[in-house]
């Protein structure tokens, strides 16, 4: 498929802000990486926190909506669930690196934070739905209640690793995950 302007911008905001960070990759960077004008860039996007945005969901939100989608037909444990999601990252659909510089920039810019949080509800309810689904299927009274608890479990334990896999140089992410997985099925009691 061949890219499109909006696409070259989008990428070397992503390069810029996995390298640099999301207060540093300014528009004036943005537009010279891109080999865009000043024109073009403000053609496909409003300003920085739209640019911004269209990273996010490029290399967070959609990927794991794609990732949850794919099963959603599937009642998955816990721990299957999470490594389903870290599976996205693993085979190198996500990036570590630019996911933390992305929760960087959400904490040191409010409107950036309640954007990306909105993009990330349609993850969370996915999530939830889907561990409801497992959990009606377990016979759990309260499946909703209980899959509400245990996705933001999950939605955590994947953060963690993320983070963990980008700052820690000795990280074990199969043993993270065996652990995680064990964890989070004895909470869902499978």
């Amino acid at each position: 498929m061949r890219s499109t302007k909006r696409d070259e911008i989008v990428a070397a905001a992503t390069d810029l802000i996995r390298s640099d960070g999301v207060r540093a990759a300014s528009i004036a960077k943005i537009i010279a990486a891109s080999g865009s004008s000043a024109g073009s860039v403000y053609h496909h996007f409003e300003n920085k926190n739209d640019i911004v945005l269209a990273v996010a969901r490029g290399a967070l939100v959609e990927p794991l909506e794609a990732a949850l989608a794919a099963h959603e037909d599937e009642a998955l444990a816990p721990g299957a669930l999470l490594r389903l999601m870290a599976g996205a990252v693993l085979d190198g659909t996500l990036h570590s690196s630019l996911i933390v510089q992305l929760w960087a920039g959400a904490a040191d810019e409010p409107q950036l934070a309640l954007i990306i949080r909105d993009q990330m509800e349609g993850v969370r309810a996915r999530t939830t739905g889907g561990l409801a689904a497992y959990l009606r299927a377990q016979g759990v009274v309260d499946a909703e209640g209980r899959a509400t608890i245990i996705a933001m479990l999950t939605m955590g334990q994947m953060m963690g690793m993320l983070a963990q896999r980008t700052l820690l140089a000795e990280f074990d992410v199969e043993a993270y995950l065996d652990s995680a997985a064990t964890m989070l099925d004895a909470t869902a009691g499978a």
